[in-house]
């Protein structure tokens, strides 16, 4: 009989000792989901920008175009940050996704790039957040009777082209980011459109939304002809014919300057003060930060580039993000 209860607490103690190691290998398969999770999550916002992971562009055109502060309809703010977020999250995820082998090639070390699995759900949810934002600009296009599905279908396509690896480039045998004319192209419409397709959440197809678009032109611009000089070697490996490979960096951050001087020109010029109000001189201050702590400094160099002006192109994202915030908080002057 005693010999029965020992089996019987034994038996026990085991089922204890096996439900306990299953908890825990539950748990620390959980965690490590979880964290690959929190790794594509900032994939998706990587790299940052006004658009995200905090919405400053989408924040500051809906102070722009709103009149009434007291009044305002918070769902129109709503809708635009969430379509910005798909929209940018979905864009980034998928532009990861495409340039899987010139990461490795850079040796750059991401979760796409050390786990197959996680890559191939990355795919997944990148292509989910496109058919998302799509939708939600198809909604808002009905439910506004305005045509800001037009002007985002046609970011999207661009953006999904620019990036595409995996589709178009496997039918047509290129991909927009492949070369530095295609380059300029794709950003040279697509951020406008992208503008206006967030304005018109916000507003009319007026001219102050015309010229924000314009504004933004020359501004992603500025920002694409920067933006390739950090993946220099591993685009002339994967034998791209980017800005970074066939321009001289000193050349890049030359002309990059000069479309942000037309940037500032385009929103701080009588005719654009006259439509927008003399609020919007509260841009004077990034401008003269950008001058002296760039333009200048690049300028007094001949345009060259050394390891001391890291500080000075530093200098051009903070003047993104300052005037960006600034456009919107002239809305209250």
């Amino acid at each position: 009989m005693r010999e029965i209860i020992n089996r019987e607490k034994k038996k026990k103690r085991e089922q204890k000792r096996c439900l306990r190691k299953y908890i825990f290998s539950s748990l620390n398969s959980f965690e490590m989901w979880f964290k690959k999770y929190v790794e594509l999550l900032k994939l998706c916002a990587t790299p940052p920008s006004i658009v995200s992971p905090l919405p400053i562009f989408s924040i500051s055109l809906f102070l722009i175009s709103n009149n009434n502060f007291y009044n305002f309809d918070i769902y129109l703010l709503f809708a635009g940050i969430v379509l910005t977020l798909l929209s940018s999250f979905g864009s980034n995820l998928w532009n990861h996704c495409n340039d899987l082998k010139e990461d490795m090639a850079a040796g750059k070390k991401t979760i796409l790039t050390q786990d197959i699995n996680v890559y191939r759900i990355a795919q997944i949810i990148s292509v989910f957040l496109y058919v998302c934002s799509i939708l939600l600009a198809y909604y808002l296009s009905l439910e506004f009777n305005k045509p800001i599905y037009i002007f985002f279908s046609i970011w999207a396509f661009l953006t999904w082209w620019y990036s595409d690896n995996l589709v178009f480039k496997k039918v047509i045998g290129f991909r927009l980011k492949d070369h530095y004319i295609s380059e300029l192209i794709t950003y040279g419409i697509a951020c406008p459109f992208y503008t206006l397709s967030i304005w018109l959440i916000y507003s009319d197809l007026n001219l102050t939304g015309v010229i924000i678009s314009i504004a933004f032109f020359f501004f992603s611009i500025s920002g694409l002809l920067l933006k390739d000089l950090k993946d220099i070697s591993g685009d002339r490996e994967a034998g791209l014919k980017t800005l970074g490979v066939v321009f001289l960096p000193s050349q890049l951050v030359r002309y990059s300057c000069w479309f942000m001087i037309l940037f500032y020109l385009v929103l701080l010029n009588p005719l654009t003060l006259g439509l927008f109000g003399y609020g919007l001189l509260v841009m004077v201050l990034p401008f003269l930060y950008f001058l002296k702590n760039t333009f200048h400094h690049m300028y007094r160099k001949n345009w060259i580039l050394d390891m001391g002006d890291l500080k000075a192109l530093k200098g051009i994202g903070t003047t993104i993000k300052f005037s960006v915030i600034s456009l919107g908080l002239s809305a209250f002057f």
